[in-house]
């Protein structure tokens, strides 16, 4: 243990120090053991390494096999086990972006992907007009494109590059609002449930980052089979994959709602009953509703690049 001065007072809160440890703000004390580099090796780099893969596995787990696990916990103040819900989202954003597949497929409902996560862009060596025709779900894009085109070469490369930049950035940076809609429709739909915004903001957080990590396991599945032929009848199987990913996620949604909403009363809830039917129509209201929302960001998106140019 380490000895400390009753009179010396924490370096970081200013508080009185009367152990190894700050009382107020868990500061720990430092001494001339602790500075030597054996110690910083088997104690300090040791225990950071092990308890953050702990909490990481820890968390991956609840969240992908419990839903609404996390969000419970959370708000139940035991918290210390498990990764920070904005960090988790950003440790999945991480993820998918480093290992997640270039392509995928979803099912469409007419020109809207439905899935949770942002519509997948053709690659930016795409033409300008594939890229809008993609996603010009209300018919505006193809009129602006020949507006710009009538002023600009929109064939250019440079042209091009910028385009796809421009929708990146401003599609992505908007995207990220569909964890605020989540958040203000689950609010508007269950603020009886759970009164503060902040416990539906931690809910579509922990959603989020399930959607992202499952997508880039459920996008690797669809490439291995469709694209090396891996399978007899490959275009089958990957069919039953795009089906498959929105059920899942469909699912998650359903019984996350039930655990987090209705805790104390999930196990005994029938089916038919008006509360279990209330959730089923949350269920859709959220999917499609975040459907919609992601398909439009990224029309906004493409005309801000367009307007760019």
């Amino acid at each position: 243990m380490v000895e400390t001065d009753v009179r010396a007072v924490c370096a970081s809160c200013g508080d009185p120090l009367t152990g190894s440890f700050c009382a107020r703000c868990g500061e720990e004390v430092a001494d001339r053991r602790s500075l030597s580099l054996w110690h910083f090796a088997s104690h300090s780099l040791l225990h950071e390494l092990t308890h953050f893969d702990a909490k990481i596995f820890t968390t991956f787990r609840y969240l992908l096999f419990r839903p609404g696990f996390l969000s419970q916990e959370y708000f139940a103040e035991r918290r210390r086990k498990y990764i920070n819900p904005v960090r988790l989202l950003l440790t999945a954003i991480v993820v998918f972006a480093l290992i997640g597949p270039s392509t995928y497929s979803s099912m469409m409902l007419g020109r809207v992907r439905l899935n949770l996560l942002p519509p997948q862009l053709p690659s930016e060596a795409a033409p300008i007009e594939v890229t809008t025709r993609r996603l010009d779900i209300l018919g505006v894009l193809t009129r602006q494109v020949e507006r710009a085109g009538a002023t600009k070469d929109l064939t250019s490369a440079a042209a091009v590059e910028k385009f796809h930049h421009e929708l990146k950035t401003y599609g992505t940076a908007l995207s990220i609002g569909n964890v605020v809609l989540l958040a203000g429709l689950l609010f508007t739909m269950f603020h009886k449930r759970r009164l503060f915004f902040i416990e539906h903001l931690v809910f579509s957080l922990h959603l989020a980052a399930f959607v992202l990590l499952t997508s880039v396991l459920a996008g690797w599945l669809y490439r291995f089979i469709s694209l090396e032929g891996r399978f007899s009848d490959a275009p089958t199987t990957a069919v039953l994959v795009v089906f498959l990913v929105p059920l899942i996620q469909v699912v998650y949604l359903h019984q996350a709602l039930l655990h987090f909403y209705y805790a104390e009363r999930y196990r005994a809830m029938k089916w038919w009953s008006g509360t279990a039917w209330l959730t089923k129509l949350a269920v859709l209201v959220v999917f499609l509703g975040n459907s919609l929302f992601n398909t439009l960001v990224y029309v906004v998106g493409a005309t801000i690049a367009l307007a760019r140019l």
